[in-house]
């Protein structure tokens, strides 16, 4: 086969391999498209049928040997016509932890969620009016915490959160009741 033959088909080959080495790149549903969620991993959602948690996060307290820590994150309800209330808040594993709602438009320890409006996500934690803290907590800074939340009508929505120290981008955000 002469040189310029041998060219000319690697070029044609080279020009065949290029579009398909790129295919990944092509397309709204592309390989390169479907990223998981941004951040520092330490944030939890979940989403179960009218409520999505999201950013869930536990701040544990900065006294050394304290049990006390604090939830941080958003509630949203989903629903477009029934208001929802977050009645109570659990841990579950590791078990023993007790948790507090408070916050001054925190009536009796519940938060209100309206239905699927602008107002509809309540933060929780941090620049919030609602606190829910906990007390008895024994998981170790990175571990993880099953927390459930229990809504009047949604009924339980569980999250796995991981437990963060109160420093750097969490630092000042320790419990509440501290």
């Amino acid at each position: 086969m002469p040189r310029t033959a041998r060219r000319r088909t690697a070029a044609v080959l080279a020009l065949a391999v290029v579009p398909l080495l790129s295919a990944c790149a092509i397309g709204v549903n592309a390989g390169t498209t479907m990223q998981g969620p941004s951040g520092n991993g330490a944030t939890a959602n979940s989403t179960t049928g009218s409520i999505g948690l999201r950013g869930i996060t536990i701040v544990t307290s900065a006294t050394p040997g304290s049990t006390k820590a604090t939830i941080i994150g958003t509630l949203v309800n989903l629903t477009l016509d029934q208001d929802d209330v977050l009645t109570g808040v659990t841990v579950t594993d590791p078990s023993g932890a007790t948790a507090t709602i408070t916050g001054a438009a925190a009536p009796g320890g519940t938060i209100a969620l309206p239905a699927n409006r602008p107002t509809s996500a309540v933060r929780i934690g941090f620049n919030a009016d609602y606190h829910v803290d906990l007390t008895g907590l024994t998981v170790a800074p990175s571990a993880y915490a099953t927390v459930v939340f229990t809504f009047q009508k949604a009924g339980a929505v569980p999250v796995s959160a991981m437990a963060v120290p109160p420093v750097g981008i969490y630092a000042g955000l320790g419990p509440f009741t501290s």
